[in-house]
């Protein structure tokens, strides 16, 4: 594993402030931090491994903080999260046993398709109120075997590669379960925090190395820019913010499919 600079340093924090705000206004952050750590010299595993740092620290704070508002959703959330969990220990011994080279053009195809994703901007089918407190119970048989089903299933993704779960866990919400947006975020983020922590653990069980302080550098940027990310916000940023991610995409995609070095052999 290469070694890092304090420009590197730097450079990572940086991606991680604009991560958090991205995360806070549009989601999709990870497509900024992932490609930094590879461009930064990590091998794309261990790239994909110490990303997962930061994630864990975004949403243990802000788990934590949805509980002290009094917002808790227990009976779906506890069985949504052990069915990602179990899909998410097959996505990263996917990860984790894919050759670097093979893993970097795979992501620069899944990004076009966060990119994708970011720009038609799905919104969830989520009730704004009158929703029940046990989203569980009502569900039929068929329902609930639907919900862990797909939820078994985002776990594999957010396993392999975990960038823009977020969004796709509030569309499944919206689709299969009655849930306010409030208590579907809820979910969201145990799923997320569930799938990272096993996958994180299931890359180390491997052999796959981290670069612990690349990702705790990346996950204090991140927290930084969660806070920066509320006051965009407020100000309607959230178009800026938006455009920065797509011109990020773009270009880390360009260079993990190797298309700048073919143009710059014009």
């Amino acid at each position: 594993m290469p070694e890092l600079t304090l420009v590197h340093y730097v450079v990572l924090f940086a991606a991680g402030v604009v991560s958090g705000v991205i995360n806070t206004v549009a989601g999709g952050g990870s497509a900024l931090t992932l490609p930094a750590l590879i461009f930064a010299g990590l091998p794309g595993t261990v790239a994909n491994a110490t990303n997962r740092i930061g994630v864990i620290l975004q949403n243990v704070t802000a788990i934590s903080r949805f509980r002290k508002g009094g917002v808790r959703e227990d009976h779906l959330t506890w069985r949504v999260v052990v069915a990602a969990i179990f899909g998410s220990i097959g996505g990263a011994l996917l990860a984790a046993h894919i050759p670097d080279e093979k893993f970097e053009q795979l992501l620069g195809v899944l990004l076009l398709f966060l990119l994708v994703l970011i720009l038609k901007k799905p919104k969830p089918r989520l009730l704004k109120e009158d929703a029940p407190n046990d989203a569980w119970s009502i569900l039929s048989g068929g329902s609930k075997a639907g919900v862990v089903v797909s939820f078994f299933f985002l776990g594999v993704y957010a396993g392999f590669l975990q960038a823009g779960v977020g969004v796709m866990i509030l569309t499944t919400l919206g689709w299969l379960v009655r849930l306010d947006l409030v208590k579907g975020n809820y979910v969201k983020l145990n799923v997320v925090l569930g799938t990272v922590i096993v996958s994180l653990g299931t890359f180390l069980i491997s052999g796959v190395a981290v670069a612990w302080i690349a990702g705790l550098v990346i996950g204090v940027g991140q927290m930084i820019g969660a806070v920066a990310g509320s006051w965009v916000a407020i100000r309607k940023g959230e178009v800026w913010i938006k455009w920065i991610l797509v011109i990020s995409i773009i270009g880390s995609s360009a260079k993990l499919l190797g298309l700048l070095d073919l143009l710059r052999g014009l």
